[in-house]
């Protein structure tokens, strides 16, 4: 993996850094990003301990989402875990904290800012204000965070919030894009406290080909309501391509009961088995119809050479500039989203055009040595003004 090591290390002082983070039921872009993000410090001699919870093994029984459910804002069992590792691993330098959802909660804030440790936090989604952007926004669709359910995403986001006193343990979040950075500080954050950095990947020597000599359509993607996988299904019945489905989701079993002989399901693949469905593919096609943070998958594609066409909303419109380094379409609209796959088949020198752009972005502004010395500066930053 050419760039995992960053030559210019030895400026930078080693650190001992903790990684919190919650693991998801599906493997998703925050857990990419967790994994990533250990491999750049650890490839830069930095010590990295990560304490990772995971839903799929520890919400086994009835009894365990009940306990879960009551303490889902503040958690004494958390504290006793992390009570536990640091007396193992010793009192880190810095705490990184990336998803405290539903297992760790904010309990891990308070714990870190007794211990006198500077705290970051990665904002990867809008949960902590997803009460104001949909449940009470009426000119938004509304998707639930919690069992896709905005009823219960609306208690579990008032529980959970109960104890949103503790984010001002916090030294600074991380956001990934200007969009999120100014959503976040216009509902809850003070804006000096919000810091934009973008996600990243390893740089690869695969091959780029010209869109031409590319066959099918990917998604890679949850298959749920708020990714756009039924606006999707719609627009492809009408389209003489194959569309080639990654993932999985609440939706998939209902999906794939019906007869499309178009579009084939590969279920849950690996992180190589995705970039190289991405890398053999025409297009990706991400249809997002609720607010993303900075999608991997869209990185991925910029990385691998692949054109992106992706819907016009929330953060996606700071990463993609239309007809530049990426085609976008009007989110939730199956007709214009059918226009714009009929403009990409008949524009292959302009999509190569577009996808050379994207390829080029990615090696100056989503690189592992770009994005190493960002993350540096910002913990030096945060352990330099960090005040008790």
């Amino acid at each position: 993996m050419g760039g995992d090591n960053i030559h210019k290390s030895h400026l930078y002082k080693k650190m001992k850094i903790i990684q919190i983070h919650n693991k998801y039921r599906y493997f998703g872009g925050e857990d990419s990003v967790v994994e990533e993000e250990a491999r750049l410090l650890k490839s830069n001699n930095h010590e990295v301990i990560q304490l990772i919870r995971n839903n799929s093994e520890e919400l086994t029984s009835f009894n365990n989402k009940l306990k879960t459910f009551k303490n889902i804002s503040y958690s004494n069992e958390s504290i006793e875990i992390l009570n536990e590792k640091v007396s193992k691993f010793g009192l880190p330098d810095i705490v990184h904290i990336h998803n405290t959802f539903p297992l760790w909660t904010y309990s891990v804030l308070d714990f870190f800012k007794k211990k006198n440790i500077p705290i970051i936090m990665t904002l990867h989604n809008y949960r902590l204000i997803w009460e104001k952007l949909g449940f009470l926004n009426k000119n938004r669709k509304n998707y639930g965070f919690f069992k896709d359910s905005n009823i219960l995403s609306y208690f579990i986001s008032k529980l959970t919030n109960k104890r949103k006193d503790l984010l001002s343990y916090v030294t600074k979040f991380i956001t990934h894009t200007e969009f999120t950075r100014q959503e976040f500080s216009t509902v809850i954050l003070p804006i000096d406290k919000l810091i934009i950095k973008p996600n990243f990947l390893h740089s690869t020597s695969n091959t780029i080909k010209p869109i031409e000599d590319k066959k099918n359509v990917i998604f890679a993607s949850r298959i749920s309501k708020e990714k756009g996988i039924l606006t999707l299904i719609k627009t492809f019945k009408n389209i003489d391509i194959e569309l080639d489905i990654l993932g999985d989701g609440p939706l998939l079993s209902k999906i794939k009961k019906k007869d499309f002989k178009n579009i084939k399901f590969h279920g849950n693949l690996s992180r190589n088995q995705v970039s190289n469905f991405i890398n053999k593919s025409k297009f990706l096609v991400f249809p997002s119809e609720w607010y993303e943070s900075f999608p991997m998958t869209i990185l991925e594609a910029f990385r691998e050479g692949t054109l992106v066409l992706a819907s016009n909303i929330g953060s996606i419109k700071s990463i993609i500039k239309d007809k530049y380094n990426g085609i976008l379409f009007n989110s939730g609209d199956s007709f214009d989203l059918k226009k714009k796959i009929e403009w990409i088949l008949a524009n292959p020198k302009e999509c190569n055009k577009i996808v050379s752009n994207a390829y080029h972005e990615f090696n100056k502004k989503y690189s592992y040595e770009t994005n190493y010395r960002q993350l540096i500066k910002i913990y030096e930053d945060a352990i330099k003004n960090y005040k008790n």
